[in-house]
């Protein structure tokens, strides 16, 4: 018998489906991909629309990246 003393907070052991870490993985390949045609894109043609767009894209990657706990 376990006991708590305290309660969990919301969400705890939730575990997500397999399919969604397929689905995270696949999105950061896909947008380094896309990161690289900006950083190529930006080095040449430098727009604020072109920098903005690869913060917007680089923060993606890297939310996506991350590990999720």
């Amino acid at each position: 018998m376990t006991r708590h003393y305290y309660k969990p907070p919301p969400g705890y052991g939730k575990k997500r489906p397999p399919s969604f870490f397929k689905w995270r993985y696949a999105a950061a390949q896909i947008l380094l991909i896309i990161i690289c045609f900006q950083t190529i894109r930006t080095i040449f043609l430098p727009t604020t629309f072109d920098v903005l767009l690869l913060v917007i894209l680089v923060s993606s990657y890297w939310y996506f990246r991350k590990k999720p706990y």
